[in-house]
């Protein structure tokens, strides 16, 4: 049972890191993006969650999908099993959903492609914060082995659950702060730029070097098309000229389709 456990385990973590390797080059061809090629990754993604779970269907596995404790005491090693299964299982569904964005915005430029990188890190931020509390059904079960005695378990069940509480909060402010940049419309580093500062300052594009689209006026008082400089933004905080630190120090943006490869174990 152990040695099929991890051979399951290598596999479905295996999978996961080459479809975050797919997605994160599928959001990098922008509009060079074909409908009939996400169409298909995000089949095979669908198919081998519910392939997974449809092979489990008569263990405990999906139980603390719906925040269950398992009917019985797992094995510590079960358990850890459950967890990173069900762990990779959610970050691939999610992978899917961030599929169906990069259809969706398959096309999109200035504005649009802003909101598609907005969209990505949202799904991100929700995906972290359920992913915090999957674990806590398994450990909860785990900890209140009553062979260990009822103080013991009664304590360790109750240190575990006031960490967790601690990282889900956390975790509630990343989201909440990824959801208010949705209904933010202004450019957070800098403001659309005029006819007269884009013709003062060339009307060519220093990233792409080209006609600029959507010109975007830093606070540095530099000009890049929108979509050069977003993208840009994606990795850095400052300024592709003159290096000035131009965007606010926020939470990490996951606008090029990446998915947290760290397992959530606890």
């Amino acid at each position: 049972m152990k040695k099929h456990c991890f051979f399951v385990t290598i596999y479905v973590t295996a999978f996961m890191y080459k479809s975050n390797d797919i997605l994160q080059k599928q959001t990098a061809l922008k509009g060079e993006r074909k409908l009939s090629v996400l169409a298909g990754y995000l089949i095979v993604f669908i198919l081998h969650v519910f392939g997974v779970y449809w092979w489990y269907q008569n263990d405990d596995l999906s139980y603390p999908l719906y925040m269950v404790p398992p009917r019985s005491i797992p094995p510590f090693w079960h358990a850890i099993f459950t967890i990173i299964v069900n762990d990779t299982m959610v970050r691939q569904a999610a992978m899917a959903v961030k599929l169906v964005l990069l259809m969706y915005y398959r096309n999109g430029k200035g504005h649009y492609f802003r909101r598609q990188g907005q969209m990505l890190t949202l799904v991100e931020y929700a995906l972290l914060l359920y992913r915090a509390f999957l674990p806590a059904p398994v450990w909860y079960r785990f900890f209140l082995n009553k062979e260990y005695g009822s103080l013991f378990s009664s304590l360790t069940t109750g240190l575990y659950l006031t960490f967790k509480l601690t990282s889900i909060v956390e975790k509630v402010g990343s989201f909440w702060t990824a959801l208010k940049a949705l209904s933010r419309k202004e450019v957070h580093y800098g403001s659309y730029a005029t006819s007269e500062q884009v013709i003062e300052a060339g009307d060519l594009c220093a990233i792409c070097q080209e006609k600029m689209q959507a010109p975007v006026l830093l606070r540095c008082k530099h000009i890049f098309c929108e979509d050069c400089v977003s993208e840009w933004f994606e990795r850095e905080r400052t300024c592709p000229l003159c290096r000035s630190v131009v965007k606010p120090a926020d939470i990490r943006s996951f606008g090029d389709g990446s998915t947290s490869l760290f397992f959530q174990l606890f």
